[in-house]
């Protein structure tokens, strides 16, 4: 979508000087008109019939780029009908592309964070419970957040991204735990353990969930 929309403001640019250009001759016309009767070139009457042609072009285009990021034209069924008007909704698409941006950042964000949660394991036990169980809601969230298409967002991923989810929680016990000041460190026990039980914020908090990779490690 992003080469769709730049595109269309390259082609907004040049038709806005085509149609600055086109308004100069047809005063120029209608002063000779007024004059003397001439009337216009026949060059002049192609060159508005192919900008006309290029608006409406362009007005499709824009319209469907709209439709893909389900932005409102507030405009009639057959869409702008002006320059000033096309360049309002090339704004607002603008607009749309940044949020668009924005949010599918926020997703990959938190597929990470999801990611490094099914990455966990138990140090002394393969198939710790509380983990398994734990990483099965992760898993199931990461799905529910992937199926989702722009605008729709999961309504978890702020609190994934910002690190206030018991699964983000959970990841920065494991983590940080140590470097965490004791307030923090009880706080996001307590909050793991309300989630996912307090079997799992103890091994957490005692170091005992450890990444695979870690694991591989200690192993070899």
């Amino acid at each position: 979508m992003g080469d769709m929309h730049a595109d269309l403001v390259k082609d907004l640019e040049t038709i806005s000087h085509r149609f600055t250009d086109l308004s100069g001759r047809l005063t120029k016309v209608a002063e000779e008109l007024r004059a003397s009767g001439s009337p216009p070139d026949e060059s002049l009457i192609q060159e508005m019939t192919i900008s006309r042609s290029t608006f409406t072009d362009l007005r499709t285009r824009a319209l469907e780029l709209a439709g893909l990021l389900s932005v409102s034209t507030n405009q009639p069924a057959e869409g702008p009908g002006s320059l000033r008007e096309l360049e309002a909704l090339l704004h607002s698409l603008t607009e749309a592309e940044g949020r668009r941006a924005a949010d599918e950042e926020k997703k990959l964000l938190a597929t990470s964070v999801l990611d490094r949660i099914l990455g966990l394991a138990h140090r002394g036990a393969s198939d710790f419970q509380p983990l398994t169980d734990c990483q099965a809601k992760a898993d199931a969230l990461k799905q529910a957040i992937g199926s989702l298409t722009w605008p729709d967002l999961h309504p978890e991923i702020e609190a994934v991204v910002q690190g206030r989810h018991p699964l983000a929680e959970l990841l920065t016990l494991v983590k940080e735990g140590e470097s965490l000041d004791d307030d923090l460190w009880l706080l996001l026990e307590q909050e793991v353990a309300n989630a996912f039980g307090r079997p799992l914020s103890l091994a957490a908090a005692r170091g005992r969930i450890v990444s695979d990779r870690q694991l591989s490690r200690a192993g070899t």
